[in-house]
């Protein structure tokens, strides 16, 4: 296997045989922390032959920094909507009681005198007139 290849040992009869995992510790081990902050253990053999799965951990890592921001976008949005609709439902309710309030037969008696509208409440209850049908 070709990303095993550096454990592998050929034996005398010509078979490869898998090498505990000393040589790969080895290798690493000789990594101080400042080659690690400068990024040289990237330039090694182990890490030389994943440079394909390493970018794409990294892809992965902005795909989700990226979606994470998305989400919060959307929480936000979301938080503002709630908002506004509380407010629209006060504000419905209150144009609602002030329509009803309006609407009495006393409120538009009243506001029928202060325009000066010569109006007068009915004293009998309206008819209905029949008409006949011209054929």
């Amino acid at each position: 296997m070709k990303l095993f290849k550096f454990l592998q040992k050929k034996s005398k009869t010509g078979e490869t045989d898998f090498l505990p995992g000393k040589e790969e510790f080895r290798e690493l081990k000789g990594i101080s922390f400042k080659e690690f902050l400068y990024g040289r253990f990237l330039a090694g053999k182990s890490v030389g032959q994943h440079w394909g799965f390493l970018a794409f951990l990294v892809f992965l890592g902005v795909l989700y920094i990226g979606n994470r921001y998305q989400m919060e976008h959307l929480l936000d949005r979301q938080a503002e909507l709630l908002q506004e609709i509380k407010e629209l439902k006060y504000e419905a309710i209150t144009t609602s009681s002030e329509l009803m309030n309006m609407s009495k037969q006393s409120e538009v008696m009243e506001r029928v005198n202060r325009a000066g509208i010569e109006l007068e409440v009915l004293k009998t209850p309206p008819r209905k007139l029949e008409v006949e049908e011209l054929d």
